[in-house]
């Protein structure tokens, strides 16, 4: 068959054999090494780790417990973890652009490549994109990624050669992304390059990319990482320029943001402990921004006596926007890990009575241990479905952080970019106008509700609040403030938060 030179071909699936092979004898495997028991700790190669848990993960799937079962079943220690997951993180994220750049050194669509081929060739790209030099070596790893006797052997190693030759790794340093977005700047995108964060492109011996001016979606969508559907809404939501911001934000993992505890006594003193490791520490409106590699923020002494949250500087706007005051009786629909609820104590002063509720003991549990470290005294928690629980009492305000898509957190939620398609959007849809009509029946007249997603997707912000409010308009219901909070890439997160004003 013909094919065009310098692309490598898959072979088709392995033909259906007996147990034991053609000859159906059962081989002598004596002289093979016995399979490490699941519960002998023994050692594992973080790479093949990696492999083994991409492998199985189904896509949306969520990356850790992958992982964790991974090194479960293997014996291996959790600490491997700390190893494993970035590789896995990269794979996934990457994996629309790593399907792209296999097709064009494929002669097959990359939809019909085996499961494991594909989780190979994906794996040598997610370690090419960091050490570039090594690149034979990571070949030559990829290819051992498959069992001896896997027919996909030579297809991954010929595709792993083909692809070190067709793009390289430069290092353009750190953009200012930050400055960009505050002077409404439009950031550049090329034909022949792409970004990996960090100041890392990944740059083609010629245009290789879709033409950023002729199919700008077609182009974010490979640059960027995304599947379609969503580039198509954000350029029809949010036009051309917002939406380049908002899908390279995929990409470029944002600042580690803390907020310090109003409650705890000496917080000015935060910033100083990091700063005398090299850290930089940005202070920005009353938080503190660390790198986004940096991984000693719990190992701060100031951690576990809570004297701060780790929380996005886009969420730290959410429980503001519900204004409430000392005295009050709040609702937390949708609380964990209760970052929000504690918030609201800490505007409050602790002297509000606070309810946070979620749907599972473990959820209700992660709320507890974060009410513990922090010392807040004034929040209860409770198992209770948000859509139809109600209270024997009604509430001052209602805070509501619903269920969604994470379309504006996805540089931190990898895995969540290959949930979103219509589908899914729809259902989440129908479940946040139950919440927040849910939220509306245990508030009392006059109340307060502030609904709120970490998504920048309009089918998820103002329309469920519009579907909510306009039956109930002329009974007096309005909207008092609302906010687009778009993501900034290495900066921070994006999401959507609503004030609604009760008759």
């Amino acid at each position: 068959m013909d094919r065009p030179r310098g692309r490598a071909r898959q072979p088709g699936p392995n033909p259906a054999r007996n147990q034991w092979g053609r000859g159906g004898a059962k081989p002598n495997r004596g002289a093979e090494r016995a399979k490490p028991h699941p519960r002998t700790p023994h050692a594992l190669d973080p790479r093949k780790a990696a492999y083994d848990s991409l492998r199985r993960i189904e896509p949306g799937e969520r990356i850790e417990p992958a992982v964790f079962g991974t090194l479960r079943h293997h014996g291996a220690d959790p600490a491997l973890a700390s190893r494993v997951l970035p590789q896995v993180e990269d794979a996934v994220r990457f994996s629309v652009l790593f399907d792209y750049l296999i097709s064009h050194v494929a002669s097959r669509p990359v939809a019909e490549l085996d499961r494991d081929v594909r989780a190979a060739l994906h794996m040598f790209l997610a370690w090419l994109i960091h050490d570039p030099k090594a690149a034979y070596a990571h070949g030559n790893a990829a290819v051992d990624l498959l069992t001896a006797k896997h027919a996909g052997r030579g297809f991954v190693n010929a595709c792993a050669r083909k692809l070190s030759g067709f793009f390289r790794i430069e290092n353009s340093g750190p953009e200012d992304y930050r400055g960009a977005a505050e002077r409404h700047e439009q950031l550049p995108l090329w034909a022949d390059r792409c970004r990996l964060g960090a100041g890392r492109m990944l740059v083609g011996e010629r245009a290789i990319f879709p033409d950023p001016v002729a199919d700008l979606p077609a182009h974010l969508s490979v640059v960027a990482s995304i599947p379609r559907v969503l580039v198509d809404r954000l350029i029809d939501q949010h036009g051309p320029q917002s939406a380049i911001q908002a899908a390279l934000a995929c990409i470029e993992r944002p600042m580690i943001w803390i907020r310090p505890n109003a409650l705890f006594a000496e917080t000015f003193h935060l910033p100083h402990w990091w700063t005398a490791q090299g850290i930089a520490v940005i202070q920005h409106q009353g938080a503190l921004a660390l790198p986004a590699g940096v991984r000693s923020v719990t190992d701060h002494p100031d951690f576990s006596r809570g004297g701060f949250y780790v929380q996005d500087f886009a969420a730290q706007q959410v429980a503001p926007m519900l204004q409430a005051e000392a005295g009050e009786t709040l609702l937390d629909l949708c609380a964990a890990p209760g970052g929000k609820s504690g918030h609201l104590a800490e505007l409050t002063g602790d002297k509000a009575r606070i309810l946070a509720c979620d749907q599972s003991e473990a959820k209700e549990e992660r709320i507890r241990e974060n009410i513990t470290r922090m010392g807040y005294r004034g929040i209860a928690t409770v198992v209770a479905n948000a859509a139809d629980v109600r209270f024997p009492e009604q509430f001052d305000r209602v805070l509501i952080d619903a269920p969604c898509s994470n379309s504006g957190v996805l540089a931190r939620r990898v895995e969540a970019r290959h949930r979103i398609n219509d589908k899914a959007l729809g259902e989440l849809a129908v479940l946040q106008l139950k919440i927040l009509e849910n939220a509306a029946a245990n508030l009392k007249p006059g109340g307060t509700i502030v609904y709120s997603v970490c998504s920048v997707l309009m089918e998820e912000g103002v329309d469920v609040v519009h579907k909510f409010i306009g039956p109930r308009e002329k009974a007096g219901w309005e909207v008092a403030e609302e906010k687009f909070i778009l993501p900034v890439p290495a900066w921070h997160d994006g999401g959507y938060i609503c004030r609604i004003v009760a008759p």
